[in-house]
Protein backbone atom coordinates (compact mmCIF):
# COMPACT_ATOMS: atom_id res chain seq x y z
CA UNK A 1 0.00 0.00 0.00
CA UNK A 2 2.80 2.32 0.81
CA UNK A 3 4.26 1.55 -2.59
CA UNK A 4 1.02 2.50 -4.29
CA UNK A 5 0.99 5.87 -2.47
CA UNK A 6 4.60 6.56 -3.44
CA UNK A 7 3.86 5.73 -7.07
CA UNK A 8 0.97 8.13 -7.17
CA UNK A 9 3.08 10.88 -5.64
CA UNK A 10 5.84 10.39 -8.22
CA UNK A 11 3.29 10.48 -11.03
CA UNK A 12 1.83 13.76 -9.72
CA UNK A 13 5.31 15.33 -9.37
CA UNK A 14 6.16 14.35 -12.96
CA UNK A 15 2.97 16.05 -14.20
CA UNK A 16 3.82 19.28 -12.34
CA UNK A 17 7.37 19.37 -13.77
CA UNK A 18 5.99 18.80 -17.26
CA UNK A 19 3.55 21.70 -16.87
CA UNK A 20 6.29 24.07 -15.63
CA UNK A 21 8.69 23.19 -18.48
CA UNK A 22 6.14 23.45 -21.30
CA UNK A 23 6.41 27.35 -21.92
CA UNK A 24 10.18 27.10 -22.43
CA UNK A 25 9.65 24.25 -24.85
CA UNK A 26 7.10 26.28 -26.77
CA UNK A 27 9.52 29.24 -27.06
CA UNK A 28 12.25 26.98 -28.45
CA UNK A 29 10.19 25.25 -31.16
CA UNK A 30 12.25 25.07 -34.44
CA UNK A 31 10.99 26.81 -37.61
CA UNK A 32 9.04 24.52 -40.00
CA UNK A 33 11.19 22.95 -42.74
CA UNK A 34 11.01 24.36 -46.28
CA UNK A 35 8.40 23.01 -48.67
CA UNK A 36 11.05 21.37 -50.85
CA UNK A 37 13.81 19.41 -49.19
CA UNK A 38 17.23 21.12 -49.56
CA UNK A 39 15.78 24.49 -50.81
CA UNK A 40 15.73 27.41 -48.41
CA UNK A 41 13.24 30.24 -48.72
CA UNK A 42 14.66 33.21 -50.67
CA UNK A 43 15.33 36.16 -48.38
CA UNK A 44 13.32 39.32 -49.05
CA UNK A 45 15.15 42.06 -51.07
CA UNK A 46 16.61 44.82 -48.94
CA UNK A 47 15.47 48.22 -50.34
CA UNK A 48 18.35 50.45 -51.65
CA UNK A 49 19.18 53.27 -49.21
CA UNK A 50 17.92 56.70 -50.25
CA UNK A 51 20.64 59.20 -51.28
CA UNK A 52 21.62 61.51 -48.45
CA UNK A 53 19.91 64.87 -48.51
CA UNK A 54 22.33 67.80 -48.72
CA UNK A 55 21.69 70.39 -46.03
CA UNK A 56 20.39 73.66 -47.37
CA UNK A 57 22.70 76.58 -46.59
CA UNK A 58 21.03 79.57 -45.04
CA UNK A 59 22.16 83.12 -44.56
CA UNK A 60 22.77 82.27 -40.92
CA UNK A 61 24.96 79.30 -41.87
CA UNK A 62 27.05 81.47 -44.20
CA UNK A 63 27.44 84.11 -41.54
CA UNK A 64 28.52 81.61 -38.89
CA UNK A 65 30.79 79.52 -41.10
CA UNK A 66 32.47 82.48 -42.79
CA UNK A 67 32.03 80.90 -46.24
CA UNK A 68 29.77 81.96 -49.07
CA UNK A 69 26.97 79.64 -50.18
CA UNK A 70 27.78 77.59 -53.31
CA UNK A 71 26.87 79.17 -56.64
CA UNK A 72 23.57 78.08 -58.23
CA UNK A 73 23.95 75.92 -61.36
CA UNK A 74 22.97 77.55 -64.63
CA UNK A 75 19.64 76.31 -66.09
CA UNK A 76 20.17 73.12 -68.08
CA UNK A 77 23.76 72.65 -66.89
CA UNK A 78 25.62 71.30 -63.93
CA UNK A 79 28.20 74.07 -63.95
CA UNK A 80 27.78 76.71 -61.23
CA UNK A 81 27.25 80.28 -62.27
CA UNK A 82 30.18 82.29 -60.89
CA UNK A 83 30.02 85.92 -59.94
CA UNK A 84 30.53 88.21 -62.97
CA UNK A 85 34.01 89.78 -63.18
CA UNK A 86 34.22 93.40 -62.07
CA UNK A 87 33.58 95.84 -64.89
CA UNK A 88 36.69 97.72 -66.06
CA UNK A 89 36.96 101.35 -65.10
CA UNK A 90 35.19 103.62 -67.56
CA UNK A 91 37.39 106.58 -66.55
CA UNK A 92 40.90 106.32 -68.06
CA UNK A 93 43.29 108.15 -65.73
CA UNK A 94 46.99 108.76 -65.31
CA UNK A 95 49.66 110.00 -62.90
CA UNK A 96 52.89 111.76 -63.81
CA UNK A 97 55.85 113.53 -62.24
CA UNK A 98 58.71 115.51 -63.77
CA UNK A 99 62.02 116.46 -62.17
CA UNK A 100 63.98 119.22 -63.92
CA UNK A 101 65.34 122.76 -63.35
CA UNK A 102 61.91 123.84 -62.06
CA UNK A 103 62.03 121.26 -59.29
CA UNK A 104 59.52 118.46 -58.79
CA UNK A 105 56.22 118.78 -60.65
CA UNK A 106 53.28 116.39 -60.21
CA UNK A 107 50.28 115.77 -62.49
CA UNK A 108 47.16 113.65 -62.14
CA UNK A 109 44.53 113.51 -64.86
CA UNK A 110 41.56 111.61 -66.29
CA UNK A 111 39.16 111.52 -69.24
CA UNK A 112 35.38 111.46 -68.77
CA UNK A 113 33.08 110.39 -71.57
CA UNK A 114 30.15 112.80 -71.90
CA UNK A 115 28.10 111.36 -74.73
CA UNK A 116 30.19 111.67 -77.91
CA UNK A 117 32.69 114.01 -76.21
CA UNK A 118 35.76 112.89 -74.26
CA UNK A 119 36.47 115.57 -71.64
CA UNK A 120 40.05 115.59 -70.30
CA UNK A 121 41.13 117.29 -67.09
CA UNK A 122 44.19 117.35 -64.87
CA UNK A 123 45.75 119.01 -61.85
CA UNK A 124 49.35 120.23 -61.84
CA UNK A 125 51.25 120.92 -58.60
CA UNK A 126 54.76 122.33 -58.07
CA UNK A 127 57.03 122.51 -55.03
CA UNK A 128 56.80 126.33 -55.21
CA UNK A 129 53.22 126.28 -53.97
CA UNK A 130 51.50 126.72 -57.33
CA UNK A 131 48.59 124.48 -58.32
CA UNK A 132 46.87 124.48 -61.70
CA UNK A 133 43.65 122.96 -63.03
CA UNK A 134 43.24 122.29 -66.78
CA UNK A 135 40.24 121.08 -68.73
CA UNK A 136 39.32 120.55 -72.38
CA UNK A 137 37.91 118.09 -74.96
CA UNK A 138 40.00 115.42 -76.64
CA UNK A 139 39.50 114.48 -80.29
CA UNK A 140 40.89 111.19 -81.64
CA UNK A 141 41.44 110.51 -85.33
CA UNK A 142 42.99 107.08 -85.71
CA UNK A 143 46.48 107.26 -84.16
CA UNK A 144 46.23 111.05 -83.64
CA UNK A 145 44.76 112.72 -80.53
CA UNK A 146 44.28 116.50 -80.27
CA UNK A 147 43.55 117.92 -76.82
CA UNK A 148 42.94 121.70 -76.57
CA UNK A 149 42.66 122.92 -72.97
CA UNK A 150 42.40 125.98 -70.76
CA UNK A 151 43.80 126.25 -67.25
CA UNK A 152 43.97 128.43 -64.19
CA UNK A 153 46.84 128.52 -61.67
CA UNK A 154 46.72 129.65 -58.05
CA UNK A 155 49.65 130.25 -55.69
CA UNK A 156 48.82 128.89 -52.25
CA UNK A 157 51.93 130.48 -50.71
CA UNK A 158 51.01 134.06 -51.62
CA UNK A 159 47.26 133.29 -51.59
CA UNK A 160 46.87 134.97 -54.98
CA UNK A 161 45.93 133.95 -58.53
CA UNK A 162 49.06 133.03 -60.47
CA UNK A 163 48.23 132.67 -64.16
CA UNK A 164 45.66 132.09 -66.85
CA UNK A 165 47.09 129.20 -68.87
CA UNK A 166 45.43 129.42 -72.28
CA UNK A 167 45.33 128.52 -75.02
CA UNK A 168 46.82 125.03 -74.72
CA UNK A 169 47.14 122.35 -77.38
CA UNK A 170 48.48 118.86 -76.76
CA UNK A 171 49.07 116.57 -79.74
CA UNK A 172 49.77 112.84 -79.49
CA UNK A 173 50.56 110.53 -82.42
CA UNK A 174 50.94 106.85 -81.52
CA UNK A 175 51.67 104.99 -84.76
CA UNK A 176 54.10 102.27 -83.72
CA UNK A 177 57.02 102.19 -84.15
CA UNK A 178 56.73 106.02 -84.15
CA UNK A 179 55.47 108.12 -81.25
CA UNK A 180 55.23 111.92 -81.35
CA UNK A 181 54.17 114.32 -78.57
CA UNK A 182 53.80 118.11 -78.69
CA UNK A 183 52.86 120.70 -76.04
CA UNK A 184 52.04 124.30 -76.99
CA UNK A 185 50.66 126.66 -74.35
CA UNK A 186 50.51 130.28 -73.31
CA UNK A 187 50.77 131.47 -69.69
CA UNK A 188 49.59 134.98 -68.75
CA UNK A 189 50.45 136.23 -65.26
CA UNK A 190 50.84 140.00 -65.69
CA UNK A 191 47.11 140.52 -65.15
CA UNK A 192 47.66 139.37 -61.56
CA UNK A 193 51.25 140.53 -60.98
CA UNK A 194 53.02 143.00 -63.29
CA UNK A 195 56.46 141.75 -62.29
CA UNK A 196 55.81 138.26 -63.68
CA UNK A 197 56.56 137.33 -67.29
CA UNK A 198 53.97 136.14 -69.78
CA UNK A 199 55.35 133.46 -72.05
CA UNK A 200 54.70 130.95 -74.81
CA UNK A 201 56.04 127.46 -74.15
CA UNK A 202 56.51 124.45 -76.43
CA UNK A 203 57.83 120.95 -75.80
CA UNK A 204 58.14 118.50 -78.72
CA UNK A 205 59.79 115.11 -79.06
CA UNK A 206 59.78 112.14 -81.41
CA UNK A 207 60.46 108.52 -80.39
CA UNK A 208 61.33 105.61 -82.63
CA UNK A 209 60.78 102.19 -81.02
CA UNK A 210 63.07 99.50 -82.49
CA UNK A 211 61.60 97.19 -79.81
CA UNK A 212 58.31 97.28 -77.92
CA UNK A 213 59.93 98.57 -74.72
CA UNK A 214 62.68 100.91 -75.88
CA UNK A 215 62.44 104.13 -77.89
CA UNK A 216 64.88 106.91 -78.75
CA UNK A 217 64.64 110.20 -80.62
CA UNK A 218 65.15 114.00 -80.75
CA UNK A 219 63.75 116.57 -78.31
CA UNK A 220 63.14 120.32 -78.80
CA UNK A 221 61.96 122.72 -76.08
CA UNK A 222 61.57 126.49 -76.17
CA UNK A 223 60.11 129.43 -74.25
CA UNK A 224 59.30 132.89 -75.65
CA UNK A 225 58.75 135.91 -73.37
CA UNK A 226 55.74 137.99 -74.43
CA UNK A 227 56.09 141.18 -72.37
CA UNK A 228 58.73 143.45 -70.89
CA UNK A 229 59.15 143.27 -67.14
CA UNK A 230 61.05 145.77 -64.99
CA UNK A 231 63.13 143.68 -62.61
CA UNK A 232 64.61 146.56 -60.55
CA UNK A 233 64.38 150.34 -60.38
CA UNK A 234 67.36 152.39 -61.50
CA UNK A 235 69.36 154.64 -59.22
CA UNK A 236 67.00 157.51 -58.34
CA UNK A 237 69.80 160.03 -59.01
CA UNK A 238 69.87 159.04 -62.69
CA UNK A 239 67.12 159.42 -65.20
CA UNK A 240 65.32 156.54 -66.82
CA UNK A 241 65.59 152.86 -66.06
CA UNK A 242 68.67 150.70 -66.25
CA UNK A 243 68.39 148.56 -69.36
CA UNK A 244 69.92 145.58 -67.55
CA UNK A 245 66.95 145.63 -65.16
CA UNK A 246 64.45 144.98 -67.95
CA UNK A 247 63.45 141.49 -69.01
CA UNK A 248 62.85 141.93 -72.73
CA UNK A 249 60.55 140.00 -74.98
CA UNK A 250 61.84 137.35 -77.33
CA UNK A 251 63.35 133.90 -77.15
CA UNK A 252 64.20 133.13 -73.55
CA UNK A 253 65.07 129.45 -73.77
CA UNK A 254 65.89 126.99 -76.53
CA UNK A 255 66.91 123.46 -75.62
CA UNK A 256 68.01 120.84 -78.14
CA UNK A 257 68.68 117.27 -77.13
CA UNK A 258 67.58 113.67 -77.16
CA UNK A 259 65.10 111.56 -75.23
CA UNK A 260 64.82 107.87 -74.35
CA UNK A 261 61.49 106.16 -73.66
CA UNK A 262 61.34 102.97 -71.58
CA UNK A 263 58.33 100.85 -70.73
CA UNK A 264 58.58 100.24 -66.99
CA UNK A 265 56.09 97.45 -66.40
CA UNK A 266 52.33 97.38 -66.93
CA UNK A 267 51.03 100.90 -67.53
CA UNK A 268 54.35 102.55 -66.64
CA UNK A 269 56.68 104.64 -68.81
CA UNK A 270 59.96 106.38 -68.07
CA UNK A 271 61.27 109.30 -70.17
CA UNK A 272 64.89 110.43 -69.85
CA UNK A 273 65.74 113.74 -71.54
CA UNK A 274 69.21 115.27 -71.88
CA UNK A 275 69.79 118.49 -73.83
CA UNK A 276 71.79 121.65 -74.39
CA UNK A 277 70.53 125.15 -73.43
CA UNK A 278 71.45 127.61 -76.19
CA UNK A 279 70.24 130.82 -74.49
CA UNK A 280 72.67 132.39 -72.04
CA UNK A 281 70.03 133.98 -69.82
CA UNK A 282 68.48 130.57 -69.17
CA UNK A 283 71.74 128.78 -68.46
CA UNK A 284 72.06 128.16 -64.75
CA UNK A 285 75.41 126.76 -63.63
CA UNK A 286 76.15 125.27 -67.04
CA UNK A 287 74.54 124.69 -70.40
CA UNK A 288 73.17 121.23 -69.61
CA UNK A 289 69.40 120.72 -69.52
CA UNK A 290 67.53 117.56 -68.64
CA UNK A 291 64.44 115.95 -67.19
CA UNK A 292 63.31 112.68 -65.66
CA UNK A 293 59.63 111.79 -66.24
CA UNK A 294 57.59 108.91 -64.83
CA UNK A 295 54.06 108.20 -66.11
CA UNK A 296 51.54 105.62 -64.92
CA UNK A 297 48.29 104.94 -66.82
CA UNK A 298 45.42 103.38 -64.88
Amino acid sequence: MIENVMGKCCSALACVVGLLASPAAWAQDPAPPPAEPGAAAAPAETPAPAPPVEPTATAGDAATSGQAAPATPAPGTTEPVGEPPPAPSQIPSWFRFDADNLGLQVWAGASHQLGPISLSSDIYVTTLGTAEFDIGPAFTFGPVTLNPMVGFAFNFVTQQPAALVAPQLFTYVDAKPIYFESWILGSFSSMFNESVQNYLYSRDFLLFYPTDDFGIGPHLELSVDLNEVVLAADDPTTAGVNEEAIDDTGLASLQIGGVIGLNYGTGNKLLLYLGYETQKESQLNDKIAGRFTFIHNF
